[in-house]
Formats: C-alpha cells, sequence, structure tokens
C-alpha cells in the first residue's frame, strides 16, 4: 500500500457532538438514500445472519468494506456529488483486500475476546452471543444468572482497544491508501488522543438512540445513517484537511 502514516490532531471535547451535527447535515441531503442504504446493509446482516456461524463470521469480514463505501459516499456528497446506492459496493473495488483485511483483523481479534470471557467463565454468555440468535432473547436469565461479572468486565476492557482501531481504519484505507493493520495502528492511536470527544460523541449518541426506541421506533431511520457518516464526519476533523471550527494540536 502506499502511505504508512497519517497525521491526526487532537480535537476539543465538544466536537464529539460537532460529528453528530455534521453527520445529520450530510443526511439531510439524501435521506431517502441514506435510509435505503442502511436498509440494504442491514438486511444483507441479517440474511447472511441466518447461515448459523459462517454467515456471521462473512458479513464480520465485509463489514469494513461497506462501511467503507458509505464513507465514500460521504465524500461524494461533500464534494457536491450525488449519493448513489452503488457506493454501498466502492469500497470492495477500490481497496477491497485491505478492508476484507480489517475485518479478519477485527474478527480475529473479537474470537479471542470471547474465547478469552469463555475461560475466565462466561460460557453462557459466549454461547448466547455465538448461537446465531442476534435478537436480545437468546440472552435468558437463566443464562445472566450464570454470569460472574469478571469476564464481562474483562470483555469490555478488550473490546474497547479493538473498537478504537477499527474506528477509523476504513476511512484510513481509502482515503490514505494505507495497509490495514497500519490503519488499524493510526486509528487506536487517534482515538486513544481524541478520548474525551468521544466519550461525548457517546453520551450524546445513547441518549439519542434511547430517543430513538421511543413510538414505533422511527427514529432509528435517522440514527442508524447518523451513527455510520459519523464514521466520516469524526475521520474528517481529526485527519482532513478542513477540520471543524475550534482550537485543535496536532498530535505529535
Amino acid at each position: 500500500m502506499g502511505a504508512d502514516t497519517m497525521k491526526a490532531r487532537r480535537v476539543p471535547a465538544g466536537h464529539g457532538w460537532l460529528w453528530i451535527k455534521q453527520a445529520f447535515g450530510l443526511f439531510k441531503m439524501s435521506p431517502l438514500i441514506w435510509i435505503a442504504l442502511c436498509a440494504t446493509l442491514l438486511l444483507l446482516g441479517a440474511l447472511l445472519g441466518m447461515i448459523p456461524v459462517l454467515g456471521t463470521l462473512f458479513f464480520q469480514l465485509i463489514a469494513p468494506a461497506l462501511t467503507a463505501g458509505l464513507i465514500l459516499g460521504c465524500d461524494a456528497q461533500k464534494n457536491g456529488e450525488e449519493l448513489e446506492i452503488t457506493h454501498l459496493l466502492a469500497g470492495f473495488k477500490s481497496h477491497g483486500a485491505q478492508l476484507i483485511t480489517v475485518g479478519g483483523i477485527y474478527l480475529t481479534g473479537g474470537l479471542i475476546i470471547l474465547a478469552i470471557m469463555g475461560y475466565l467463565g462466561g460460557q453462557p454468555l459466549v454461547h448466547a452471543l455465538t448461537a446465531g440468535h442476534p435478537d436480545a432473547q437468546s440472552i435468558t436469565a437463566s443464562h445472566l444468572a450464570d454470569i460472574a461479572p469478571l469476564p464481562v468486565l474483562v470483555g469490555l476492557a478488550l473490546l474497547l482497544p479493538l473498537l478504537m482501531a477499527y474506528w477509523f481504519a476504513p476511512a484510513l484505507v481509502v482515503f490514505g491508501n494505507m495497509s490495514a493493520v497500519a490503519a488499524m495502528k493510526t486509528s487506536l492511536a487517534a482515538c486513544q488522543a481524541n478520548f474525551a470527544p468521544f466519550l461525548v460523541y457517546g453520551a450524546i449518541t445513547f441518549g439519542l438512540l434511547l430517543l430513538a426506541s421511543l413510538p414505533l421506533m422511527l427514529g432509528f431511520l435517522v440514527m442508524i445513517p447518523i451513527s455510520f457518516i459519523s464514521y466520516y464526519t469524526s475521520y474528517q476533523d481529526v485527519f482532513g484537511e478542513n477540520p471543524a471550527d475550534a482550537p485543535a494540536s496536532d498530535l505529535t
């Protein structure tokens, strides 16, 4: 691949809200297309999830490429181009191998975390999460009663850096022409340096998702696209040439 490093910025905590605000701005430009894109992605995940074990594993592998397609769609909108359904597959065309590698690393990390949780006594939860039942009913009250706090806490502690390594990786691959490993290392470092805005982003997003779950859950038609678009808005703020208007410092 090309460049193995990209310069990240450390941005103020309040930018976590700006990422959401800017994401909504992009969503408003083509709301129906965004809803259709996200519905297609979720439907694909649900259909593959019907294939025991292998379907879910395959979806995890291709998820970064699908996310990259949505990010490329965001960039097209920003540059005055039309957002299209075909953007969903754009990541495969430009950087398919590296994006699937990101998915493979993320999947491997997730499986290792599950194995550690199982070893520490979290077998009921691991079984519920891997039994091929994506709905919450797969984790029964009897399962939860058998789970000790330790495997859950250890699992969450290990999952957080994995999620941080994933967050910017698809964008770094398609915009920075980085290798999968370099992109995930860079993403992890950038997320660590911007923990405060991510904390604000997470808290606000959680609150908005709760609101979206109210009457008929129609709010998810907006919140799911915004969640995907914020991969792009946060990337542009931390790595892009035109960050949000607020004091920021380059990471050294």
